[in-house]
């Protein structure tokens, strides 16, 4: 995670969990907590100011706070960007 996130690469990584956690799966989901929480979030979720745009920091907190929700506490998504990298929009809401 960290060679992915150097200022050179560029790159944000969202993970579904720490590493010493498991990702929680339920079949009534259709897959994992994280899974479901990434595409509410970018189904428009995450659009807390109702603009009609999503960001990275907008769907890393939806994310977080969803699994959390989603597996009672047992498992903690994580999000890892260069501090180089500005908030930029990453979907468009359809609210």
């Amino acid at each position: 995670m960290n060679e992915l996130t150097s200022a050179e690469s560029g790159a944000v990584v969202f993970a579904s969990s720490t590493g010493n956690q498991y990702s929680v799966e339920n079949p009534a989901w259709n897959n994992g907590a994280f899974t479901k929480a990434v595409v509410e979030g970018i189904s428009g979720k995450a659009d807390y100011a109702g603009k009609g745009r999503i960001t990275i920091n907008m769907l890393d907190l939806y994310i977080s706070e969803r699994v959390k929700e989603l597996t009672k506490g047992q498992q903690t998504p994580t999000t890892t960007k260069p501090q180089t990298i500005p908030d930029f929009p990453i979907a468009v809401s359809q609210k």
